[in-house]
């Protein structure tokens, strides 16, 4: 397994490499050996040389000479073919009778020790053979006793064949993927167990900067069951990968290769976030540190869902053009234009500006897609509109724009 950067994140080594060798003959020509040393030192001198300059080269190439870069930090990852397709993966039917739902927030913090307890037996190592002799590992999550598992797509994908480890027991099972969303790097999978120890889902939404998490996952592909200690350093960081933005919860939480996957939990034991991506590079000649990237459970949830019930992700959608805008003492989405053959496109018009929807304030397009996401594709949401001076109550169908 070769360690190398991709296009898109950093990779690293799965596991140890264990280097078989048989000793040289003794020889009596001392010079010749003096040599050959020498020529090794200058040739290992170049190319430490070389790895750093290509990787400062790389690194300045990808995200720009004064900035870090963005990394899923966490999986070791060896090329994905160029024919490789979803399906190429081993699959399994959906099932509209299970769902997933986040708790609120606890009152009685635990200490480390005991989140580590309670979290572990529900962290698994996800393996995903790319069918070339070298293999992708990552973490997961239990989330239902009957064997569904949260991770990251970027694990899984250019696998042909998926095995799930526990943690806490070294159990494997054979897994199949019940449905993915590459944009926004989830995955679920299921294995066929019973009565694994789920975890308990935490509400996101009630951290705050400054909280204690902790996150417990597979680095490097063989540290199983590691735990790392920090706070929340932001809640909403919004990060560009691919040309699209994701919003991302910050952490101090040290993450590296083969954590992608992973739990992030509150301080009350509650997975709160998939630990995914982390912020590398370096500036002004400075190498960055404790840059951690975790996709909140709150905004997971509703794709989740979705995934497991259809083996299908989605994009609620309006059918607008819009962007985030203040008037006079409002803020929210003003509509730019409308699209053909869409719900808004009767409904609403050019120049509407959007207060709320279902209720809930919208001042951003990211508090519009939430909602939009929480109510579901051929669900109707609310929207209070602002149009020329007066507020009009207009109620819309979604739809899916992935299809």
């Amino acid at each position: 397994m070769s360690n190398y950067l991709s296009h898109r994140w950093p990779q690293s080594e799965p596991r140890p490499i264990v280097y078989r060798y048989t000793p040289a003959a003794k020889t009596h020509r001392p010079i010749r050996v003096l040599l050959f040393i020498l020529l090794g030192l200058a040739v290992a001198a170049a190319l430490i040389l070389g790895g750093y300059l290509g990787m400062l080269q790389l690194t300045r190439s990808l995200v720009g000479s004064n900035s870090g870069s963005f990394a899923p930090a966490p999986t070791s990852h060896v090329g994905i073919r160029a024919s490789w397709e979803p399906s190429d993966l081993p699959w399994t039917q959906p099932d509209a009778s299970v769902s997933l739902s986040v708790q609120e927030q606890g009152t009685d913090a635990v200490t480390s020790n005991q989140i580590y307890n309670q979290v572990l037996p529900s962290v698994v190592c996800v393996t995903a053979d790319q069918g070339n002799g070298s293999a992708s590992v990552g973490s997961g999550v239990v989330v239902t006793a009957t064997g569904y598992i949260v991770t990251n797509y970027h694990i899984i994908e250019g696998g042909v064949d998926l095995e799930v480890s526990m943690l806490s027991t070294q159990d494997s099972y054979e897994a199949w993927v019940v449905g993915c969303d590459e944009e926004l790097d989830l995955a679920v999978l299921k294995v066929e167990a019973q009565n694994l120890v789920p975890a308990q889902l935490g509400n996101s939404d009630q951290l705050a900067v400054g909280d204690p998490v902790y996150a417990i996952g597979n680095p490097m592909g063989y540290l199983h069951g590691t735990m790392t200690d920090g706070i929340i350093s932001s809640l909403t960081r919004t990060i560009q990968v691919d040309g699209k933005d994701m919003e991302l919860i910050q952490t101090s939480a040290a993450l590296n290769s083969g954590n992608s996957g992973g739990a992030l939990t509150n301080q009350y034991g509650q997975v709160v976030g998939i630990t995914t991506a982390k912020i590398t590079g370096i500036e002004n000649d400075t190498v960055i540190e404790g840059l951690g990237l975790v996709i909140p459970i709150r905004d997971a949830l509703p794709f989740l869902n979705q995934m497991i019930h259809t083996g299908q992700s989605f994009r609620p959608s309006l059918g607008i053009l819009c962007q985030a805008a203040q008037l006079d003492t409002y803020q929210g989405i003003y509509v730019v234009s409308t699209t053909p053959d869409t719900p808004a496109a009767d409904l609403l018009q050019e120049g509407d500006f959007i207060l709320s929807a279902n209720g809930i304030d919208t001042p951003s397009l990211y508090a519009l897609t939430r909602v939009l996401n929480d109510t579901g594709v051929g669900n109707s949401v609310e929207l209070s509109v602002l149009r020329e001076g007066e507020v009009y109550t207009i109620s819309i169908t979604l739809y899916d724009r992935m299809e």
